[in-house]
């Protein structure tokens, strides 16, 4: 630009090709830029239309007076200016203010350069002004932002950390806390791996190459970290990539939730022995009731040994302990699965013959309703024949005083349906969120253990057993098992 200027001249600027004169009025009228030309006493001898709408002068209006447009507080510093640029010293996007007619500062960058005669000495200095008005304020909300966002990291609860290639080039003090440091400056550039456990070095690593090589944020995972002393605590971490300085980091949430693990193991175990409590209360009830039984009908038969119901009755209860064993032995260590293709009408039939005498005996007709023969399962028949015994006895013992059960089978889709539906007193919605739980039980001679085992043993045949009651109608018992396809 400034060889296309060297040979300007006008009046005492020396004279001008025609050629260069050309080109020296279409640089000035077709540059979105303001441009100024002042001789070297700061008078100014032309002005381009980009500078007239820019700072409200007019070209007739400025030539010969001296810069109007530089404020009051600034015109000492810019003599200084002009005696550098007469000099033959250039300056390029040098960042002031300057002022508008209507008074008004404004925001510019200015590239100074002098113009030379044909004896190449200095005659006039060309000033390019470049609007950053929009550019200083962007600068100064995005300062005042960084400002609000460094606050909030500096008081934050929870560490915050920004790393490059593993090494560590911003802390805030909670991380240098959290790491047993004195102070922030005691932990840049170390590698954030001498602060990570050998347990999670591989899930960090990965993590980094996420965010480094796919640009992508990594959520919460729980990992373990060591502090300087050694001492080893959990922190829950999320990253995600970002520009810090000018190039790519990560930056790294961490919470310390060391105690947090402490108070859910105290809480778990509490609730263990919680359960277990409760599990040897139950047990203690179950047991001390035959069992009182027991010892006071051997009391009688010492008395009288002669008295054989006092022998049965004592036998039946020993019986009702033996069966409470074996339901809690099933819990704990369920026999061996020895599994086979079961045709479910075949097992239905099997568990209805055997329920026909009880049946019988308590008024009620069990009717079934079978719409296929070639619903086949694969699973353990003894364990699904327990299932589907104890789910018929428990609706024969809800009609006490007679009633229907009725009994269906169908295919539906890939899944086998079985209902099992009484005419019972039903169940209240109230006990019905207790069907399942150890030592509840509808029945006044039940542990609530027979439902327990079933359902776990449903669904050890990825199968599902749901439960529906209405009060004074009756239950509703469905049992859902995948079909053996294999064997349609």
């Amino acid at each position: 630009m400034s060889k296309e200027l060297i040979n300007y001249g006008q009046g005492q600027m020396g004279e001008q090709s025609e050629d260069n004169t050309w080109k020296f009025r279409s640089f000035m009228e077709n540059n979105p830029d303001a441009i100024s030309i002042v001789d070297l006493k700061g008078k100014t001898l032309q002005v381009n239309a980009a500078f007239e709408e820019f700072f409200g002068w007019t070209n007739d209006e400025l030539i010969g007076m001296p810069f109007p447009i530089i404020p009051e507080f600034l015109k000492e510093s810019v003599k200084g200016l002009h005696d550098q640029i007469r000099a033959g010293v250039q300056k390029k996007g040098f960042e002031t203010v300057r002022q508008r007619k209507d008074g008004r500062l404004i925001d510019v960058s200015i590239s100074l350069f002098n113009i030379r005669d044909k004896e190449n000495e200095p005659c006039a200095l060309v000033f390019v002004y470049r609007d950053i008005t929009n550019q200083k304020l962007a600068e100064a909300a995005l300062k005042e932002s960084e400002q609000r966002y460094r606050s909030l990291v500096e008081v934050s609860p929870e560490a915050i950390f920004v790393h490059r290639n593993g090494i560590i080039e911003y802390m805030n003090p909670m991380g240098a806390k959290m790491l047993g440091m004195d102070s922030v400056e005691d932990i840049i550039g170390k590698s954030v791996f001498q602060f990570v456990h050998l347990d999670s070095r591989e899930s960090v690593q990965k993590r980094i190459e996420i965010m480094r090589d796919d640009y992508q944020a990594v959520g919460l995972l729980e990992q373990k970290f060591i502090r300087l002393d050694g001492q080893v605590f959990y922190g829950e971490t999320l990253g995600l990539p970002i520009i810090y300085k000018g190039q790519p980091a990560i930056q790294v949430f961490c919470r310390d939730i060391t105690e947090r693990k402490k108070t859910d193991e105290l809480l778990c175990k509490s609730n263990m022995l919680s359960a277990v409590g409760q599990m040897a209360a139950g047990i203690a009830h179950e047991i001390r009731n035959p069992l009182t039984t027991v010892k006071g009908f051997l009391q009688l038969l010492r008395e009288d040994p002669e008295q054989k119901d006092y022998l049965e009755m004592t036998v039946s209860e020993v019986e009702k302990i033996e069966i409470l064993a074996n339901e809690f032995l099933s819990l704990a260590e369920p026999e061996a699965k020895v599994c086979e293709s079961i045709r479910l009408n075949e097992i239905l039939d099997s568990v209805i013959t055997l329920a026909e005498f009880q049946a019988i005996l308590n008024d009620v007709e069990i009717i079934k309703e079978f719409n296929t023969d070639l619903a086949s399962v694969i699973g353990e028949p003894n364990q699904l024949k327990q299932v589907f015994t104890n789910v018929v006895n428990n609706a024969i013992e809800a009609m006490p005083n007679g009633g229907k059960l009725h009994i269906q089978l169908n295919h539906e889709g890939a899944s086998a349906m079985i209902r099992f539906i009484d005419q019972g007193c039903g169940i209240s919605n109230e006990r019905m969120k207790h069907i399942g739980q150890p030592f509840y039980s509808t029945s006044e001679k039940g542990t609530g253990l027979g439902l327990m085992v079933s359902t776990k043993i449903i669904h050890e045949h990825n199968g599902e057993i749901h439960f529906s009651s209405e009060v004074g109608k009756g239950t509703i018992v469905e049992i859902i098992l995948p079909i053996n396809e294999s064997s349609q």
